[in-house]
């Protein structure tokens, strides 16, 4: 029946997997491996993991069909159990050994999976040389840079779909032996999601002083990426303080504020060259027109000795309207955490505040309108727990969602029209996105998103989804048109909708 229906008659391949599933023994499925019948196969791979028949899937891994191979796979590593390793370590190995870069992705990341399982030298040996094969999927070689990374760890969730399945510690001495050149290259490949996975793995190597040397020159090569430099950077504050300090106070001089703003962050984390940094900051704020190097040296003010006089001096000048816009958030935030502290600067804040506090809701955030992180503010948009952005909002028309599309949204309106669609939402309220309820004359009650009004109709679309224009004539009432848009003030910071200001002010 399954081999004439050749996988062409799903009923007929599902009744016959049943048939097997519930008649033939474990032994006579296995004897089917050698079976001409591709379909067969199949069959007598489902039908096995029906019975939990771990040890005699295994004969259909070295099956020359890829999608016998690959459900075989499956079928041991998604429906095995700690206790089924327990009993069939062989059973683990096989699906280990199947790791190769010709395999089909589902096969490799369960091998990935069952190499870390095994912790052993073999296991991470495998797991390496499949790291290193030329032209690797990049999702692939991130998926086992992990597993290295985690070979030091315990862990109670799968690596490779999350459920509740232990993983054991893998032996902790075989990491410095099996990563070798090869691997420490890697950390300077193309793609950057690699790269840093690979110095991640790198940190859980005791280094030689020949690595920590080329570590050292590659932060101070400004030639090479600066996202990697400072990778590397941290690294080195992992592994070697004194040799980080030194390098992390050099590159306090660099021509990249990037590093420049990494390494004073970390020399601040690691509480070394206070007086380099505090000479930094100062030098920053006098002469770097640079905004993300401003802000940071803006918000290192407080940990300077004279942080007092400085802070009150960058007041006054907020207070006076002479310091640039994309640095006011900054300013104000350091002097309101000093200002606990400090009488007078509470005093000069408070007197701010009253005046700009009447104003509205548009002056309250006036300096959340420039000097965003374009970046954070995608991340936002896209996973902020509360604002749920994305869920409301498509970035294209041709997506429909709840909320009005934002595709080209950054052309059509200047950042301020940004902003107060942000912090005040019932001020511009988009046609077809907010709701009105009408009271008629003669009693009824209609209520849909107003979509449009002229001199003689208002037109609504209704719940049900259909457009119904009613006549002025026949309206009693009316209720002010409401927008959907929650109020993001209560669970967005003032620099959080910076963030997002500039964001949307990408799309254009």
């Amino acid at each position: 029946l399954i081999v004439e229906a050749n996988n062409k008659e799903t009923v007929l391949r599902h009744a016959g997997i049943c048939g097997l599933a519930g008649t033939a023994t474990p032994s006579e499925l296995k004897s089917l491996y050698r079976h001409s019948s591709r379909a067969l196969r199949i069959a007598a791979v489902v039908a096995l993991r029906r019975q939990r028949a771990f040890k005699e899937l295994t004969a259909f891994l070295d099956d020359p069909s890829p999608q016998v191979m690959s459900d075989a796979v499956r079928a041991i590593y998604d429906e095995a159990s700690s206790q089924t390793f327990n009993d069939h370590p062989e059973v683990l190995d096989a699906v280990a050994n199947c790791l190769h870069s010709t395999q089909p992705a589902p096969v490799n990341v369960r091998a990935i999976a069952a190499n870390r399982r095994l912790g052993t030298m073999a296991a991470a040996k495998r797991l390496v040389t499949f790291l290193v094969t030329p032209n690797l999927d990049p999702a692939l070689c991130i998926e086992a840079l992990y597993s290295l990374e985690s070979w030091p760890d315990t862990s109670t969730l799968d690596p490779m779909d999350g459920r509740h399945f232990p993983v054991s510690q893998g032996d902790p001495d075989v990491l410095g032996e099996v990563v070798g050149p090869q691997v420490w290259s890697m950390a300077n490949d193309a793609n950057e999601k690699v790269s840093r996975r690979v110095i991640a793995l790198l940190r859980k190597i005791e280094p030689s002083p020949a690595q920590l040397a080329r570590v050292s020159g590659f932060v101070l090569d400004e030639k090479q990426r600066i996202s990697i430099r400072i990778e590397w950077l941290r690294w080195l504050r992992k592994q070697k303080i004194d040799l980080f300090s030194s390098v992390a106070l050099q590159a306090l001089a660099s021509r990249s504020t990037e590093l420049r703003v990494a390494a004073s962050q970390e020399l601040i984390g690691a509480k070394r060259g206070r007086g380099e940094v505090a000479e930094y900051v100062m030098r920053a704020l006098k002469e770097s027109s640079n905004v993300p190097e401003l802000q940071q040296a803006i918000k290192m003010v407080q940990r300077l000795p004279n942080r007092n006089a400085i802070v009150t001096r960058l007041a006054d000048e907020l207070f006076a309207g002479s310091i640039s816009p994309q640095v006011q958030l900054e300013v104000f935030e350091v002097a309101k955490a000093l200002s606990k502290q400090d009488k007078a600067l509470e005093a000069k804040l408070e007197e701010h505040q009253s005046k700009t506090s009447p104003k509205g809701v548009m002056t309250t955030y006036g300096m959340s309108l420039v000097g965003g992180n374009v970046e954070k503010g995608r991340r936002i948009f896209q996973g902020h727990a509360q604002a749920q952005c994305a869920k409301c909002h498509a970035l294209k028309q041709t997506d429909k969602q709840v909320g009005p599309s934002l595709e080209g949204i950054a052309k059509r309106h200047s950042r301020e029209y940004l902003l107060r669609s942000i912090v005040d939402p019932q001020a511009d309220l988009v046609s077809g996105y907010a709701i009105i309820t009408l009271q008629l004359k003669d009693g009824q009650t209609i209520a849909g998103n107003l979509i449009s009004r002229d001199p003689q109709a208002i037109t609504l679309k209704l719940p049900d989804g259909s457009i119904k224009a009613v006549s002025l004539s026949q309206v009693k009432s009316e209720s002010k048109p409401i927008g959907t848009m929650p109020d993001v003030r209560s669970f967005l910071s003032p620099r959080q909708v910076r963030d997002l200001v500039a964001y949307l002010a990408t799309l254009k």
